[in-house]
């Protein structure tokens, strides 16, 4: 038995739609319970209801089959505790993965994304299938492709209970992938189950896509964890490796540095105290100017700019800038401590960590930075 606990995500806030989906979706279950003891008969129309189907379609049938879920009123052979996991797992997934989602958006934001995520869920059912559709499924597939989006690094807490219980914590990616494979193999009839393939997979699709399209936008809060942040982080590690690969045969001559106009205009802002501005003009033109660097000082000012701002990745990248041109300097040292620990403690990206820090291991450093360096490099090759 698996049960997944959370994320190794630090919340920004109190998940707040997150647990009032939840509520509401426990009500409705427990209230045709009820009804259920009461009137058998009325119960099952309420549920029928409230079930999305092609053949007899309501527009708000798209909202409520989000919130009806198999129970024991429903004809079937199921026993009566495997369909309580139809609830049970929906509402553990939207714990998990909509808490997550929900950190990164506004209220009102999120609720619109997880509704319509599970009305094209249902939609794309129902052009599939003309059966009928209950269940949040749709929803959580599709917070599930948000959450790939946003936070595809991520590990999720599993309890594993199985001979022995313990926690283990899995690459979220792994578990997502497996359920996919799973919808997949289901929707190529592998599988005999009554399960609505077609709108998980459409909301993992739609969610994923979505999430990728807002991610620019101030709809989304950006991460250093997201998934267009790894990809330029991975980038960048491949630019380092290729240029610390090469024997001193293969290295080109130092070159006068290189001078387009985005640079200018950043040393012109520098100059004139104006730090937003010259960040924003750095960032405009470095992202496709690999070799682009200025002066020793002018670069450094650059580098620590976008560390005080909070920006990790453009002041590492400014640094690695530095240290590839300007290596030789007493600031040197203090720029591989300090890239150290952004490569280590909030980039996740300890191979290009240790090196440097084994090198200011060697360097003459004072005792507090000595320690510091050997417990960052203790943590980048753990």
């Amino acid at each position: 038995m698996f049960i997944l606990l959370g994320t190794d995500l630090i919340g920004r806030r109190r998940p707040l739609i997150t647990e009032v989906l939840i509520v509401a979706m426990m009500l409705a279950y427990l209230g045709v319970l009820g009804l259920g003891l009461i009137n058998r008969d009325l119960a099952i129309t309420v549920l029928d209801e409230m079930a999305l189907s092609s053949i007899d379609f309501h527009w708000w049938q798209t909202i409520t089959y989000q919130f009806a879920h198999d129970n024991p009123l429903l004809a079937g052979e199921d026993h009566a505790l495997w369909r309580l996991l139809h609830i049970g797992l929906n509402l553990m997934c939207l714990w998990v993965f909509g808490g997550a989602v929900e950190s990164r958006m506004g209220r009102l934001g999120f609720v619109c994304f997880a509704l319509l995520g599970g009305i094209v869920a249902g939609l794309a059912h129902t052009l599939s299938s003309p059966n009928p559709v209950i269940g949040a499924s749709g929803m959580v597939g599709a917070l599930a492709g948000a959450f790939l989006v946003l936070a595809p690094a991520c590990k999720v807490r599993v309890l594993v209970i199985f001979i022995f219980i313990r926690i283990w914590m899995i690459p979220a990616l792994w578990i997502i992938a497996f359920w996919i494979a799973m919808d997949f193999a289901g929707w190529a009839g592998l599988t005999d189950r009554g399960v609505a393939h077609v709108a998980h997979l459409a909301g993992y699709l739609w969610g994923g896509l979505t999430a990728l399209v807002l991610l620019p936008t101030p709809a989304i809060q950006r991460s250093d964890a997201d998934l267009p942040s790894l990809i330029k982080r991975w980038r960048r590690r491949r630019a380092w490796n290729q240029t610390v690969s090469r024997t001193p045969a293969d290295r080109p001559a130092p070159a006068k540095p290189i001078q387009p106009k985005f640079v200018s205009q950043t040393r012109s802002h520098l100059r004139a105290n104006q730090i937003d501005e010259a960040l924003a003009a750095w960032k405009g033109g470095a992202q496709s100017n690999l070799e682009a660097i200025l002066p020793a000082s002018e670069q450094l000012l650059l580098a620590n700019s976008f560390q005080a701002r909070g920006d990790r990745e453009d002041a590492a990248d400014a640094y690695s800038r530095y240290l590839e041109r300007y290596g030789t300097t007493r600031e040197a040292v203090e720029v591989r401590l300090l890239l150290g620990l952004l490569l280590t403690r909030f980039l996740g990206d300890p191979d290009r960590a240790a090196p440097l820090l084994r090198q200011v291991l060697k360097e003459a450093i004072d005792e507090k930075r000595r320690v510091l360096a050997e417990a960052l490099l203790q943590e980048a090759t753990a």
